[in-house]
């Protein structure tokens, strides 16, 4: 667990009572995600409750790690990644995949994500990976400016075309 004393903010790994909250954090997200590209991120209805029970799981999988920062005793954001395999072709096969971040848009600009990032980044080193991928929306110029900043490189373009 880290604690910023200036801050009062505590980084710590996820426990089964921060999913609601975490949840909620996620709900943030999608509704993000859903400015930027409507239909690819449309979700179901019962996506809140699927994605939990999702996290859920991985909460118990050695090789996912979830981070969550809270004040005060509220999670105000969470990173969740896990260690996943490239085809067995490549030198570099096992990666950290980084799969959400958020952080609640009232503490944003704190360097909560940055710490977030860097905290399952040491997680990954610790494991023996060093080499982590994320996936983000280009259109989303927040994301693409803070994954830069972090040293992220974009290195493959994913692209969606509709069949009818």
């Amino acid at each position: 667990m880290k604690m910023n004393p200036s801050t009062a903010f505590t980084i710590r790994a996820a426990r089964l009572i921060d999913l609601d909250q975490v949840v909620v954090l996620w709900g943030q997200l999608m509704e993000h995600h859903r400015s930027l590209e409507p239909r690819l991120y449309d979700t179901e209805t019962h996506s809140p409750a699927t994605w939990r029970a999702w996290v859920r799981r991985k909460l118990d999988e050695s090789d996912s790690v979830i981070r969550v920062v809270e004040r005060d005793g509220t999670v105000v954001g969470y990173i969740l990644g896990s260690i996943g395999q490239r085809a067995p072709v490549y030198v570099v096969r096992t990666v950290g995949m980084i799969f959400d971040l958020v952080v609640d848009s009232d503490h944003r600009g704190q360097g909560l994500g940055r710490a977030l990032v860097d905290d399952l980044t040491h997680e990954f080193n610790r494991r023996g990976i060093t080499d982590i991928q994320v996936n983000y929306d280009p259109n989303n110029q927040e994301a693409s400016y803070f994954w830069q900043a972090l040293g992220f490189k974009t290195l493959l373009h994913e692209a969606y075309r509709r069949t009818e």
